[in-house]
């Protein structure tokens, strides 16, 4: 899946991809690809004596060289003058990034977890036959691939059969929200490189309480597919998860999918205490599935490069509701982040955006210029027209003006937590432009937001 996707070689596509992404991350120097002829052949040269060495040996042997190698370099900067120094650097840089990433990798990590897991299965297979190392990962490999094929398909009743009442139904509300925005994530050519359990729990007054947690190496075709059938993504790259199964009386159940590459660094406490608060589910990394990628502030991110974290999915009045942080440009010169409530409406539109307007020492990047097809509205309050920039397109100048209402105008203009509007098909989204770290956004914030799109959903159903 998209949302649970992790390269493989993280640390070789984050060197690779610096300074990327065309003219939305400003443009890149030429530093990145001077640390590359470092990083390249000093991390394969590490896989390959990673494999004729035992650990020690391997360690010793590759710093060692890797230290002469940095050794001759800087010798040979000193000749070079300033630049010929700042590129010996940048080599050098990438020489010791590519040897930390040969030797101190995802399954480096991982193997060490596994050692422990698989002496505690042995400790407990001595009185219960269930911990049975093979057929666990028998057991998960098979759930693992079948997981795949059921969520390219929507078939939630195959999910249920072999996932525990929680995540099944987190599952449903991400299958909705793929449908309510008409798009597919077709996983195939489904293939598991390697797999081992990293942790095990074995509760000994209960075994309802038992549990294990297994890691994946895969690769997959993974294709996300707009609704009339064109290709918005493509990923064939390696990934790694990890995967938690419960035990459920004389079986398991999927529990919980875990993105490797998810940073603990952007994980938002209050989010989580929302999600937990109004009975909703919580992803700290969602990957590229949900992205917007149509409207005006909403069409800013790139499938590949923009990134969701914090992703809150839940039922809200009855209605699908879905709240996240979002990164547009992760890597880019002025990085903006933002904090979303998104819902589907009834019926489509072409374009209606509310933004708050730029005092005159304000951050540009926080204003978006909407297109010659979207014209400029005013209102008969003058406070509300100095805190807020409406446009729409011609087809929803009415619909403007339903939703910018006076009794909708005066509840947003007393309650608005610095937020933004953006209508465009049939999906309401509401935005605040927040730090990179969401961790410290008061739960007001969150409240308010909720409120005012669900007014918004109201006059726009009318």
């Amino acid at each position: 899946m998209l949302f649970s996707l992790t390269p493989l070689t993280a640390t070789i596509e984050v060197v690779a991809r610096a300074g990327g992404g065309g003219s939305s991350s400003g443009g890149g120097g030429g530093g990145e690809l001077f640390a590359l002829l470092g990083y390249f052949p000093s991390y394969y040269l590490g896989k390959l004596v990673k494999k004729l060495l035992p650990r020690r040996a391997e360690l010793i042997v590759s710093a060692t060289f890797a230290s002469i190698v940095s050794i001759i370099l800087i010798v040979l900067a000193s000749f070079m003058g300033f630049i010929g120094f700042y590129i010996m650097s940048l080599i050098i840089i990438g020489i010791w990034a590519g040897w930390a990433a040969a030797f101190f990798g995802i399954w480096d990590r991982l193997h060490k977890r596994s050692k422990k897991a698989k002496e505690m299965i042995a400790i407990a297979a001595q009185s219960d036959s269930s911990w049975n190392e093979p057929a666990l990962v028998e057991y998960a490999k098979q759930c693992f691939m079948r997981y795949q094929y059921d969520w390219s398909t929507f078939d939630l009743t195959s999910i249920t059969t072999y996932s525990t009442p929680e995540y099944a139904k987190h599952s449903a509300l991400l299958l909705q929200a793929l449908r309510e925005l008409g798009r597919t994530n077709r996983i195939s050519n489904v293939e598991i490189e390697e797999c081992q359990i990293i942790d095990v729990r074995d509760d000994m007054s209960a075994n309802n309480s038992d549990n294990f947690t297994i890691a994946f190496q895969a690769k997959a075709l993974d294709e996300l597919i707009d609704g009339d059938g064109t290709t918005l993504f493509t990923d064939r790259r390696p990934f790694v998860e990890e995967w938690t199964f419960v035990r459920s009386g004389a079986t398991w159940l999927l529990h919980d999918i875990h993105q490797n590459t998810a940073s603990a660094m952007s994980r938002s406490q209050s989010l989580v205490n929302l999600a937990s608060s109004k009975g909703m589910y919580y992803s700290l990394d969602m990957g590229w599935l949900l992205i917007p990628n149509r409207g005006v502030v909403m069409a800013s991110g790139t499938f590949g490069q923009s990134d969701i974290n914090n992703h809150v999915i839940g039922l809200y009045n009855g209605l699908l509701f879905q709240l996240y942080t979002y990164t547009p440009v992760p890597h880019g010169r002025y990085t903006t982040s933002m904090l979303i409530v998104q819902l589907t409406l009834p019926k489509s539109y072409r374009g209606i955006l509310v933004q708050r307007t730029p005092k005159f020492f304000s951050n540009s990047a926080t204003f978006t210029k909407p297109p010659k097809e979207y014209t400029k509205y005013t209102y008969e309050w003058p406070e509300f027209n100095q805190r807020y920039t409406v446009h729409a397109t011609d087809a929803d100048r009415l619909a403007s003006f339903e939703l910018i209402n006076p009794g909708f105008m005066t509840y947003l203009y007393d309650n608005d937590p610095g937020i933004g509007i953006e209508v465009v098909d049939s999906t309401l989204y509401l935005f605040k432009y927040i730090p990179q770290h969401a961790g410290n956004i008061p739960s007001q914030s969150y409240e308010a937001m909720f409120e005012i799109a669900m007014r918004a959903y109201k006059e726009l159903r009318l």
